[in-house]
C-alpha cells in the first residue's frame, strides 16, 4: 500500500475528477489524502477519503469572488492579478502547500497526483525531496495557454514566486512553460477525439478520457415535461448575463427550465414565468433526464452531458470555455455562442434546433442516436482506471527532479504548437 497524495484548486470541475480517481486508487488499497479546499470536506468524506484542507470554506469562497474579476481576461489588468494574489496569500499557500506535501512524504512509498499549472508545490517538492509527482490536466486549455500564462507568471507574479523558491532552497524559475511541463507522467482528462478537435496535447501526455467527478445521486426527477437545465457552475468566472440570456431564451420558445447556480450575485432580479431556481442538483442523477442543457462550457458539465446524450448549447465566455466549446462543435456534438453573440432570439434559435435534433424521428437519426459511440465513451470507467494505473506505476520511482532544458522542450512541440509559438513571438516583436 501506498499513499496517494492528491493535489488540486479550483471548482467542482477541478477538484471532483480527483476525488473520483482516488476513491479508485483506494479501491486497489492505497491510503488516499486529497489536498484541496474546505469546501468540499463533505464531498470526500463521502467518498471515504482523507482530507487536507489548504483554506477554509469562507476563505475559498471569498476568493472566488475576489478572482472573478481578474480570471476572466487576466492580461487586461496584470497588477491587479498580483495584488490578488497578495491579498489572499496564495504565495503564502504556495510554501504550506510544500510543507503539507513534505510532511506526508515517505521514500519508496508517496505519490503525488496534482492539478496541472496550479501543482507548483508538487514539483517543489520533487526538486527538493524526488517525490515523484503525476501532472494531472482537466482541459486541454491548460495546454493551449501556457506561453501566455508562462509569460504571466515570470513578468507579473515573478517575484512572489521567486521569494517563495529561494525560501526552500531553489533557483528561480526563468522558463515556466518548461517547468510546468516537466514532470514525466502526465495525464489529460479527456478523450483522443476531443484531443484532435483542436490544439493537441505535447506529444507524450497520456489521453486518458473524461473522467466524471459528479457521481452524487439524488431521486430521479418526474417531470410532466423534461425541462431545460441551465448551469453555469460552481465558480464564479462567469459573465454577468449568462442566467439572464438562457432564461429568456427559454422563455422565448415556450420551454420550462431548471436553473441551478449557488451564487446569488448572478441571479437575475427576475426570473421568467416557467423557470424554477435551485442552488444545486445532482448532476449525474438529472442530466439523463432533461430535455437539453444551456451551459457555460465547463469541462464537468460537457463531459457529463456527452455521457447521456443531452443536446448542449453553450455560452462560452472566458478561461478554457470557448477553447472547449469550439472543439465540441468541429466534432458536431454541440453549438455555441461567443459572448459578443449573446442575444435572447440567438441563444433561443440554437436551444429549438438542439430540441428538435433530439425529438422521436429527427432527421439524420436524431442527437442521442448519433452521438452514441461518443456517449459510451464519455460514461466508461476506463479512464478513470488508466489514471490510477499511471499513477500507480510511480510508486518507487523516487528521483531528484532536475530543471528541464528549454531545447527539450522545443523538441516536444507539435507542428501545430512551434506555428502558434512562432507567431507570438512575432507579434511580441511588433509590439
Amino acid at each position: 500500500m501506498a499513499t496517494m497524495l492528491l493535489s488540486t484548486h479550483g471548482t467542482n470541475g477541478d477538484v471532483l475528477p480527483f476525488v473520483r480517481i482516488g476513491r479508485e486508487l483506494a479501491a486497489r488499497g492505497h491510503d488516499v489524502v486529497v489536498m484541496t479546499h474546505s469546501w468540499f470536506a463533505d464531498r470526500i468524506a463521502a467518498a471515504g477519503l482523507r482530507h487536507l484542507p489548504i483554506d477554509t470554506a469562507e476563505g475559498y469562497d471569498r476568493h472566488l469572488d475576489d478572482a472573478r474579476r481578474y480570471m476572466l481576461d487576466p492580461l487586461k489588468d496584470p497588477e491587479g492579478v498580483l495584488a490578488l494574489y497578495r491579498r489572499n496569500g496564495l504565495f503564502e499557500l504556495l510554501a504550506d502547500e510544500v510543507r503539507m506535501i513534505e510532511a506526508h512524504y515517505r521514500p519508496g512509498e508517496t505519490v503525488v497526483v496534482a492539478r496541472h499549472t496550479s501543482g507548483i508545490a508538487a514539483l517543489m517538492a520533487a526538486e527538493r525531496r524526488g517525490v515523484p509527482v503525476a501532472l494531472v490536466s482537466v482541459t486541454p486549455h491548460q495546454y493551449v495557454s501556457l506561453p501566455v500564462l508562462g509569460n504571466l507568471f515570470r513578468r507579473v507574479l515573478g517575484q512572489g514566486y521567486d521569494d517563495v523558491f529561494q525560501e526552500f532552497g531553489l533557483r528561480p524559475v526563468r522558463d515556466w512553460v518548461a517547468y510546468l511541463t516537466s514532470a514525466k507522467t502526465q495525464l489529460a482528462l479527456w478523450p483522443e477525439w476531443f484531443d484532435a478537435a483542436g490544439l493537441p496535447a505535447p506529444a507524450g501526455v497520456v489521453r486518458c478520457g473524461f473522467v466524471l467527478g459528479d457521481t452524487a445521486e439524488g431521486t430521479v426527477p418526474d417531470w410532466a415535461e423534461p425541462p431545460v437545465l441551465i448551469t453555469g457552475g460552481t465558480g464564479q468566472v462567469l459573465h454577468d448575463r449568462f442566467y439572464d440570456v438562457a432564461a429568456r431564451a427559454c422563455r422565448r420558445i415556450g420551454r420550462k427550465a431548471l436553473l441551478v447556480n449557488r451564487h446569488p450575485s448572478f441571479q437575475p432580479e427576475s426570473l421568467p414565468d416557467g423557470v424554477e431556481w435551485v442552488p444545486s442538483a445532482p448532476f449525474a442523477t438529472v442530466m439523463p433526464h432533461v430535455a437539453a442543457v444551456v451551459h457555460h462550457g465547463g469541462i464537468g458539465t460537457l463531459a457529463r452531458a456527452l455521457s447521456s446524450a443531452t443536446p448542449q448549447v453553450l455560452l462560452a465566455h472566458g478561461v478554457d470555455r470557448p477553447d472547449n466549446a469550439e472543439r465540441l462543435e468541429r466534432a458536431g456534438v454541440a453549438t455555441w455562442l461567443p459572448v459578443t453573440h449573446w442575444t435572447e432570439d440567438r441563444t433561443a434559435d440554437l436551444l429549438a434546433r438542439a430540441l428538435d435534433s433530439a425529438a422521436p424521428g429527427a432527421a439524420g437519426g436524431g442527437y442521442r442516436e448519433r452521438i452514441a459511440p461518443l456517449a459510451a465513451d464519455a460514461a466508461s470507467e476506463d479512464s478513470v482506471r488508466v489514471a490510477a494505473e499511471h499513477a500507480e506505476a510511480l510508486i518507487g520511482t523516487d528521483a531528484v527532479m532536475t530543471r528541464p532544458d528549454p531545447r527539450e522542450r522545443l523538441a516536444r512541440l507539435t507542428p501545430e504548437q512551434r506555428t502558434r509559438l512562432a507567431a507570438m513571438a512575432r507579434a511580441r516583436r511588433s509590439v
